[in-house]
């Protein structure tokens, strides 16, 4: 098989090891097995250890900042060089975007990892940018969203047939990701988010102040902008002594592992990473009905669904929870045995360069994982599906993407 060279460029200051971090050093080391070379560009600050273990994988790591402040012509110039460029967390009309669709003969593959929300822009804007997109999207083989529900909407937001896109879940190692031993007497509650308003902690903490239930204590991982304002909630609404901010962790695995219930309160979602992480370790989930949320949680099997925004309801589901260590257990059970079958990190690497490889024309067609998304049942989602009899011919033709 010829040897092929991938630009991977990601949008992401890797300061933690978690499973964003966990993919991309997959991805590279998987590539490498197929014997293909992958160089990467992130931003600083870059966890010291997880760098030394791309370089170790063989990859080349540089500065994504540094790189588009090199020039939109020694930018282009680069990426020429390489026969796949896969583009994440990347805004499409940005400058690495754009050295990207310069950057001929190489193939573009972007991946949706966000669900974008539209500004308010006047009429003139929106045309104008609707125009834009579809004159750059020409020049871009192929869309994955992480989740249905980002494929579909990025794909109408841009114009995009649906045939020309695919979704592939976000990874999880279920080997690191495991249950550990949980400590008896109190109930452990915890939420792991970048702490900006669109995550709802706040309505997570204002439910655990309906709950008023001593047999609890929640562990607030992350940080972000909010992380002042939410800590002067919690005093005001006196539950600053059953709640803990622990910051950034790297630990995040062990974290989940030795809790009871994992809280996703977000008000937008793609897909929910911690969710499946949280899954795979086996713990109780309760989270918004909201975006990609509904493809990874089953309501009443897998987990607990609400919908955003609505605290008595949020309160009324970890009340059940708390009551029931029976129902915290199987719900647990069946999660840890949906993520290891659906979101296991080596499923999604092995997808990914299955696309880099389609893309660059060393496979005829997408292996058959890339036909169907599993429905999201009892959820109310409407999965969509690809066309079953889409010909070779028709799957190789330029992709679309925006």
């Amino acid at each position: 098989m010829m040897r092929l060279r991938i630009a991977l460029l990601m949008n992401l200051a890797p300061r933690k090891r978690g499973s964003l971090e966990d993919w991309i050093l997959a991805f590279c080391r998987e590539a490498a097995r197929r014997g293909h070379q992958t160089d990467v560009w992130l931003r600083q600050p870059m966890l010291a250890s997880f760098a030394a273990d791309l370089k170790a994988s063989g990859a080349r790591v540089e500065d994504l900042e540094d790189f588009e402040q090199a020039g939109m012509c020694t930018m282009t110039r680069r990426l020429a060089g390489y026969d796949v460029i896969h583009l994440n967390f990347i805004w499409p009309r940005g400058r690495s975007a754009l050295a990207a669709y310069a950057a001929w003969p190489a193939r573009v593959l972007f991946t949706a990892h966000s669900d974008f929300i539209e500004g308010q822009e006047g009429l003139l804007h929106r045309g104008m940018h609707w125009t834009l997109n579809h004159a750059l999207m020409l020049r871009v083989h192929g869309l994955a969203g992480v989740s249905e529900h980002v494929r579909v909407k990025e794909g109408h937001r841009l114009g995009l047939p649906l045939h020309r896109s695919r979704t592939i879940f976000n990874g999880v190692d279920t080997q690191r990701f495991v249950p550990r031993t949980r400590p008896g007497g109190r109930v452990e509650l915890i939420t792991i988010a970048n702490l900006v308003k669109s995550k709802g902690v706040h309505h997570l903490l204002r439910a655990l102040g309906r709950l008023r239930s001593p047999m609890v204590r929640l562990r607030v991982v992350g940080d972000g902008p909010e992380l002042q304002s939410l800590r002067e909630l919690a005093v005001a609404l006196g539950i600053q002594h059953q709640t803990e901010f622990l910051g950034l962790r790297n630990d995040v695995h062990e974290l989940l592992g030795s809790s009871d219930i994992c809280i996703q309160p977000t008000l937008l979602e793609a897909f929910g990473l911690t969710i499946a992480e949280a899954m795979a370790c086996g713990c109780a989930v309760v989270a918004s009905r909201v975006g990609g949320i509904p493809e990874v949680i089953q309501h009443g099997g897998t987990g607990l669904l609400v919908e955003p925004g609505d605290e008595a309801a949020l309160a009324g589901a970890l009340d059940r929870l708390v009551r029931d260590p029976e129902l915290r257990r199987q719900l647990g059970a069946s999660a840890r045995q949906h993520a290891r079958e659906h979101f296991r990190l080596s499923r999604t690497v092995r997808q990914h360069v299955d696309w880099c490889e389609e893309a660059a024309g060393l496979v005829s067609h997408p292996p058959g994982h890339l036909t169907a998304v599993p429905e999201a049942r009892g959820s109310g989602a409407r999965a969509g599906r690809f066309p079953s009899s889409r010909s070779p011919r028709s799957l190789k033709q330029p992709f679309l993407e925006g």
